[in-house]
């Protein structure tokens, strides 16, 4: 959903400060920098994504938990049955002012993909698409956000609490909670709530990914280095250009005419024209910003401005949030949480230690093709802080993820699910 349809339901522009940058001209919202635009093919999210359910369950009940300092798997379920499903698919709700004055507000639209699956209730019964989803949320948030809530229900003033689902396609942010209130010099601030610029994730170690059309630029913004240079030397330029025409006949919709035969031809076209074989234009590239990058590291003069590119990095892919975004992943046995202090020891670290990067080429798994690897390494301990893998999926959609490494997943905390 893009900026203005969000901006005509109501949202404010500060709780859409992720993914978007904004101004604001004349009582009009302009947007600045939109991440969905000229990112050519985009996945489109699977019919009943648990990932965006997730992000749907995380503000509900941070909204029940603030409105009524409780809440748990029963309440959330509850909610998306009764109280979400009448408005669908455009949520926008708020509270009667509680006895001090306090009023609570809920904002989140339903993705198209939710609209068949969010509100069956076989898919919260075991074996569910939803099964137990829920009662893992209630548990973090009553375990993460209990002083946050205190906090505002035991001051002295009125807060009016926004909690929003914001995260669009490519975004940093999933779920954002903010409060406005009256200072003593009768003055209204708006302000983000303590570790609630939340980035989401389900079983998955990725924070970020350099995709799409502006694949290359997001390399150049992350490490600091003439990635596009780098791109033209290395033919992947010519070879992105070269093969977009063959990827727009293996698109999500497009595919679905075409035979396996078909199919699988074009995808081997797309592959001898970027990956060549084993050592094609994006091998080259990813080769190359390995050597660059540890050209910069090896030189004494400018050891400092260069580790500080690279400790920058984590703050790069999650759009500058040192200190504003906590991240949270929901795994098997229980959620790790690496919430704004631990996210700025890990960068503190990262700036303090001498970093080597590896060029590597490896499959996901066993079978898989192999695909070019970055790996950043603390040089004193071998460990890695984090790397970025290479993909190509059946649709020709290429993407890097970049994926935390052992040393990177050391600023963690993981907490066990109760049942």
């Amino acid at each position: 959903m893009r900026l203005k349809e969000l901006a005509k339901l109501g949202f404010h522009p500060s709780v859409l400060r992720y993914p978007y940058r904004v101004k604001t001209k004349n009582g009009k919202v302009k947007l600045v920098h939109d991440p969905t635009k000229g990112l050519g093919k985009m996945s489109e999210a699977m019919e009943g994504s648990r990932g965006e359910a997730n992000e749907i369950f995380q503000a509900i009940a941070l909204y029940l938990i603030f409105k009524d300092r409780t809440v748990d798997a029963g309440k959330i379920e509850t909610f998306v049955m009764k109280t979400v499903a009448p408005r669908s698919p455009n949520i926008n709700i708020q509270s009667r002012p509680n006895q001090k004055g306090d009023t609570f507000r809920l904002q989140l639209p339903i993705p198209s993909s939710l609209q068949n699956t969010l509100f069956d209730p076989n898919n919260y019964q075991a074996g569910g698409l939803y099964a137990g989803m829920a009662g893992k949320v209630a548990q973090l948030t009553q375990k993460e956000y209990t002083k946050q809530v205190a906090f505002i229900h035991d001051n002295n003033r009125k807060d009016a609490v926004d909690i929003a689902v914001v995260g669009g396609k490519g975004g940093k942010v999933d779920v954002s909670g903010q409060v406005t209130f009256t200072d003593p010099k009768g003055k209204q601030k708006t302000q983000p709530l303590k570790n609630m610029q939340i980035s989401l994730k389900i079983d998955t170690d990725r924070f970020e990914q350099f995709s799409g059309k502006k694949m290359v630029e997001s390399f150049q913004r992350a490490f600091g280095i003439d990635t596009v240079t780098i791109a033209n030397q290395s033919g992947l330029t010519q070879a992105l250009a070269n093969a977009n025409p063959l990827m727009l006949q293996i698109t999500k919709n497009q595919r679905k005419k075409l035979s396996d035969a078909q199919a699988n031809k074009i995808l081997a076209d797309i592959e001898k024209i970027i990956y060549g074989t084993g050592d094609g234009p994006m091998y080259q590239f990813f080769r190359t910003i390995a050597s660059t990058l540890n050209q910069q590291l090896a030189g004494k003069q400018g050891e400092r401005k260069e580790r500080k590119i690279l400790a920058d990095t984590l703050g790069n892919v999650i759009s500058k949030g040192i200190g504003e975004v906590t991240m949270i992943n929901f795994e098997k046995d229980g959620y790790s949480i690496l919430d704004q202090a631990a996210i700025q020891n890990l960068s503190n670290a990262m700036r303090t230690t001498d970093l080597n990067v590896k060029y590597e080429t490896k499959g996901k798994k066993k079978g898989d093709k192999a695909r070019p690897y970055l790996e950043f390494f603390d040089t004193k301990d071998n460990e890695m802080f984090f790397f970025v893998r290479n993909a190509m999926d059946k649709y020709a959609t290429i993407r890097n993820f970049v994926q935390s490494g052992k040393k990177f997943n050391q600023f963690k905390r993981f907490v066990k699910y109760d049942n």
